[in-house]
């Protein structure tokens, strides 16, 4: 027997698939086909390091279960207004049908416009959803980890919209950590390195460090090893978010609001 609010749980449990096929994909991948690297240096001794990403047939299917998982977190929200709606007018569907949403606004003004627009809202349910509006300040906590769920419902909201609506969203990988060790002849050696990380996806020739050979002479041989640690980052507001991260937290602040909702009409599993 199905319940109030089961589709809200259905749309986390198919988010929670296409967020875990992101993990399988990105586990599967070998960094030594993935990147290149080379440094560069110049007749005075000037260096620079680059990486760039030189196989990138991955980011279509990672791409896909990504917006998948952005589309069913978002949808699972707007499930939990339309059962509400149910059970407040005891029919289904409910009046006004198609205008059932949980909107998402950043300031007070723009959520008491949303909400006049599905006019037969009642109080206790914009109590429900306005108490995460980002501008609340409403936390969420699991796993012994608290976060700002209104700022992450914001989020979701947001890149849900953009990959629905204007184009893929620039995802893919950053350095996270790592440095460059070297071997030069004897005589000579690095008076400065500075390197990087974090601050820009992966393409073409990305320039992650610069450094100076000391006593370098023209068409001397210089050995750089590079060790470096990769992550997928989403550059969109907010820039270089980590994607393992927000999506972690995206599904536990969906499944807090249900949360709400079944405590609030008293539905028990």
């Amino acid at each position: 027997m199905s319940l109030p609010f089961d589709t809200c749980w259905d749309r986390v449990d198919r988010a929670e698939f296409h967020r875990q096929s992101l993990i399988e994909i990105w586990n599967g991948l070998n960094t030594s086909d993935v990147y290149a690297s080379e440094a560069k240096v110049d007749n005075n001794g000037n260096g620079k390091f680059f990486v760039r990403t030189v196989k990138r047939d991955w980011l279509l299917p990672f791409s896909l279960h990504f917006g998948e998982m952005l589309y069913q977190l978002r949808s699972a929200l707007d499930s939990c207004v339309y059962d509400a709606a149910v059970l407040e007018f005891k029919q289904y569907p409910p009046p006004d049908d198609e205008h059932w949403n949980f909107p998402i606004c950043v300031t007070p003004a723009k959520f008491n416009d949303a909400a006049r627009r599905m006019k037969k809202l009642t109080d206790d349910m914009r109590r429900l959803i306005e108490t995460v509006q980002p501008y609340t300040g409403a936390t969420g906590r699991a796993e012994g980890k608290e976060w700002n769920l209104g700022q992450t419902l914001s989020i979701l909201n947001d890149w849900a919209r953009i990959d629905r609506h204007r184009r893929l969203h620039l995802a893919g990988t950053a350095i996270s950590k790592g440095n460059l060790q070297f071997r030069t002849p004897q005589g000579t050696g690095i008076e400065f390195c500075d390197f990087q990380s974090g601050k820009f996806l992966l393409e073409h020739d990305r320039e992650v460090a610069r450094f100076k050979v000391r006593n370098f002479v023209s068409g001397m041989e210089i050995y750089v090893d590079a060790q470096f640690a990769f992550e997928i980052v989403v550059d969109e507001v907010p820039r270089m978010t980590k994607l393992q991260d927000v999506a972690l937290a995206m599904g536990f602040s969906v499944s807090g609001v249900r949360e709400n909702f079944e405590r609030h009409y008293g539905v028990k599993r």
